[in-house]
């Protein structure tokens, strides 16, 4: 008996260690308005967050009152200091710069001209980061006006 009791038990031993490393699921979310934006929020780097939104569909009212760009993720609070917009409209693509995180006045006249199907994006977006002088590369993508 004592020889076949020791092999079990070092089976025991063994499940029980490696079943101790197991990643226990995630808890599933709730939805609630409050939080949409966050779950639809890319992971990791810094990220344009253009009315209340980080990319996709967005409507002509959503458009509308808009004057500035800011940064979300990692570098949130980051300063903007240069971007360009890039505004596709009726298939032709037109592009204007900005030296800080205010929308011109061009652009957003450019913005609230558009029509469903157009789209734009925010191109070479660059930011000092919170605290200092150090530059951030400000990912971004493009939003389809519906």
């Amino acid at each position: 008996m004592k020889n076949s009791a020791k092999p079990f038990f070092y089976l025991l031993a063994t499940l029980l260690l490696t079943c101790s490393f197991v990643v226990n699921p995630l808890p599933v979310e709730t939805t609630s308005n409050s939080c949409a934006a966050i779950r639809k929020a890319p992971i990791g780097g810094a990220y344009i967050f253009f009315a209340g939104k980080y990319s996709g569909e967005i409507t002509k009212q959503e458009l509308a009152g808009q004057t500035k760009v800011e940064v979300e993720g990692c570098a949130k609070g980051s300063r903007i200091f240069k971007f360009t917009l890039a505004v596709t409209k009726g298939g032709k693509t037109s592009t204007l710069k900005a030296e800080s995180n205010l929308l011109t006045d061009e652009m957003r006249k450019k913005l609230n001209s558009l029509s469903k199907g157009d789209s734009f994006e925010f191109l070479d977006t660059k930011a000092y980061w919170s605290d200092s002088k150090d530059v951030v590369n400000v990912r971004a993508s493009k939003f389809v006006v519906v």
